[in-house]
Protein backbone atom coordinates (compact mmCIF):
# COMPACT_ATOMS: atom_id res chain seq x y z
CA UNK A 1 0.00 0.00 0.00
CA UNK A 2 2.84 2.40 1.10
CA UNK A 3 5.24 0.81 -1.47
CA UNK A 4 4.72 4.02 -3.58
CA UNK A 5 7.22 5.62 -1.53
CA UNK A 6 10.06 3.48 -2.28
CA UNK A 7 9.10 2.49 -6.20
CA UNK A 8 9.26 4.27 -9.23
CA UNK A 9 7.23 2.02 -11.76
CA UNK A 10 6.32 3.08 -15.48
CA UNK A 11 6.69 2.32 -19.40
CA UNK A 12 8.59 3.59 -22.28
CA UNK A 13 7.33 2.57 -25.76
CA UNK A 14 10.19 0.89 -27.41
CA UNK A 15 10.45 1.84 -31.22
CA UNK A 16 9.09 -0.77 -33.77
CA UNK A 17 13.07 -0.69 -35.92
CA UNK A 18 14.31 -2.21 -32.58
CA UNK A 19 14.75 -6.01 -31.26
CA UNK A 20 14.04 -7.18 -28.24
CA UNK A 21 17.38 -8.13 -27.59
CA UNK A 22 18.89 -5.13 -28.74
CA UNK A 23 16.56 -2.93 -26.21
CA UNK A 24 17.48 -4.92 -23.02
CA UNK A 25 21.54 -4.49 -24.71
CA UNK A 26 20.43 -0.91 -24.60
CA UNK A 27 19.14 -1.16 -20.86
CA UNK A 28 21.92 -3.56 -19.92
CA UNK A 29 24.44 -1.01 -21.04
CA UNK A 30 22.68 1.58 -18.84
CA UNK A 31 22.51 -0.20 -15.94
CA UNK A 32 26.27 -1.24 -16.56
CA UNK A 33 26.79 2.79 -16.85
CA UNK A 34 24.82 3.27 -13.43
CA UNK A 35 27.17 0.45 -11.75
CA UNK A 36 24.30 -2.02 -11.63
CA UNK A 37 24.90 -5.30 -11.56
CA UNK A 38 22.76 -7.54 -13.75
CA UNK A 39 21.09 -10.35 -13.19
CA UNK A 40 19.53 -12.15 -16.09
CA UNK A 41 16.28 -13.67 -15.59
CA UNK A 42 13.91 -14.43 -18.94
CA UNK A 43 14.44 -13.49 -22.54
CA UNK A 44 12.69 -10.45 -22.33
CA UNK A 45 13.38 -9.43 -18.51
CA UNK A 46 16.84 -8.12 -17.17
CA UNK A 47 17.23 -7.39 -13.00
CA UNK A 48 19.68 -5.54 -10.55
CA UNK A 49 20.58 -5.97 -7.07
CA UNK A 50 22.45 -3.00 -5.69
CA UNK A 51 22.40 -2.94 -1.90
CA UNK A 52 23.41 0.86 -1.00
CA UNK A 53 26.02 -0.58 1.20
CA UNK A 54 28.09 -2.47 -1.39
CA UNK A 55 29.27 1.11 -2.46
CA UNK A 56 28.74 3.84 0.10
CA UNK A 57 31.28 5.96 -1.09
CA UNK A 58 30.33 5.62 -4.93
CA UNK A 59 29.43 7.82 -7.36
CA UNK A 60 26.52 9.87 -6.09
CA UNK A 61 25.71 11.87 -9.12
CA UNK A 62 24.15 8.79 -11.00
CA UNK A 63 20.69 8.90 -12.07
CA UNK A 64 19.71 5.51 -10.31
CA UNK A 65 22.25 5.69 -7.20
CA UNK A 66 19.01 5.93 -5.00
CA UNK A 67 17.87 2.42 -6.32
CA UNK A 68 18.67 -0.93 -4.93
CA UNK A 69 16.55 -2.98 -6.74
CA UNK A 70 15.09 -2.96 -10.47
CA UNK A 71 12.96 -4.65 -12.82
CA UNK A 72 12.67 -4.13 -16.56
CA UNK A 73 10.59 -6.33 -18.89
CA UNK A 74 9.42 -5.72 -22.68
CA UNK A 75 5.87 -6.21 -22.99
CA UNK A 76 4.18 -7.10 -26.20
CA UNK A 77 0.63 -5.61 -26.35
CA UNK A 78 -2.11 -4.27 -28.74
CA UNK A 79 -0.70 -0.92 -28.47
CA UNK A 80 2.86 -2.45 -29.71
CA UNK A 81 6.02 -3.80 -27.16
CA UNK A 82 6.79 -0.94 -24.17
CA UNK A 83 9.70 -1.59 -21.48
CA UNK A 84 8.34 -1.89 -18.12
CA UNK A 85 10.51 -0.82 -15.60
CA UNK A 86 9.81 -1.22 -11.15
CA UNK A 87 13.07 0.19 -9.40
CA UNK A 88 13.36 0.05 -5.52
CA UNK A 89 14.70 2.75 -2.99
CA UNK A 90 13.80 0.84 0.41
CA UNK A 91 17.58 1.23 1.32
CA UNK A 92 17.63 4.68 0.86
CA UNK A 93 14.36 4.86 2.44
CA UNK A 94 15.19 3.16 5.56
CA UNK A 95 18.48 4.80 5.73
CA UNK A 96 16.89 8.17 5.77
CA UNK A 97 14.26 7.25 7.93
CA UNK A 98 16.98 6.35 10.64
CA UNK A 99 18.76 9.82 9.84
CA UNK A 100 15.35 11.25 10.55
CA UNK A 101 15.15 9.19 13.98
CA UNK A 102 18.64 10.83 14.56
CA UNK A 103 17.53 14.95 13.85
CA UNK A 104 13.97 13.83 15.96
CA UNK A 105 15.65 13.30 19.17
CA UNK A 106 18.51 15.81 18.68
CA UNK A 107 15.12 18.17 18.36
CA UNK A 108 13.54 17.03 21.53
CA UNK A 109 16.49 17.79 23.39
CA UNK A 110 17.23 21.28 22.20
CA UNK A 111 13.24 22.41 21.34
CA UNK A 112 10.93 19.55 23.30
CA UNK A 113 8.74 17.57 20.86
CA UNK A 114 7.17 19.87 18.41
CA UNK A 115 10.88 21.01 17.50
CA UNK A 116 12.26 17.28 16.96
CA UNK A 117 9.14 16.83 14.73
CA UNK A 118 10.27 19.58 13.10
CA UNK A 119 13.74 18.58 12.50
CA UNK A 120 12.79 14.99 11.73
CA UNK A 121 10.14 16.07 8.95
CA UNK A 122 12.55 18.62 7.15
CA UNK A 123 15.78 16.19 7.72
CA UNK A 124 13.70 13.14 5.98
CA UNK A 125 12.30 15.45 3.04
CA UNK A 126 15.68 17.05 2.94
CA UNK A 127 17.49 13.71 2.29
CA UNK A 128 14.78 11.36 1.34
CA UNK A 129 12.45 13.79 -0.86
CA UNK A 130 15.21 15.55 -2.77
CA UNK A 131 16.96 12.57 -3.96
CA UNK A 132 13.53 11.24 -5.21
CA UNK A 133 12.66 13.83 -7.18
CA UNK A 134 15.88 13.94 -8.52
CA UNK A 135 15.22 10.60 -9.93
CA UNK A 136 11.64 11.06 -10.53
CA UNK A 137 12.82 13.87 -13.36
CA UNK A 138 16.16 11.37 -14.47
CA UNK A 139 15.52 8.06 -14.17
CA UNK A 140 12.33 8.40 -16.90
CA UNK A 141 14.42 10.46 -18.87
CA UNK A 142 17.70 8.13 -18.97
CA UNK A 143 15.53 4.75 -20.01
CA UNK A 144 13.64 6.55 -22.78
CA UNK A 145 16.75 7.94 -24.03
CA UNK A 146 18.91 4.17 -23.60
CA UNK A 147 15.47 2.66 -25.54
CA UNK A 148 15.37 5.25 -28.25
CA UNK A 149 19.22 5.92 -28.69
CA UNK A 150 20.01 5.56 -32.37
Amino acid sequence: MWNFLWHLRGATPVPARISDAQVLERVEKLLADQRKPVIPSRPTELRFESPLWDSPLGPNWLAMVIYDRGSFRIEHGAHGRRLRYDLRSLHGFVFCLGAAIIFFAAGVMNARLPGGVRYAAFAFTWLYGMNMVLAWARVPRAIRKAVSAE
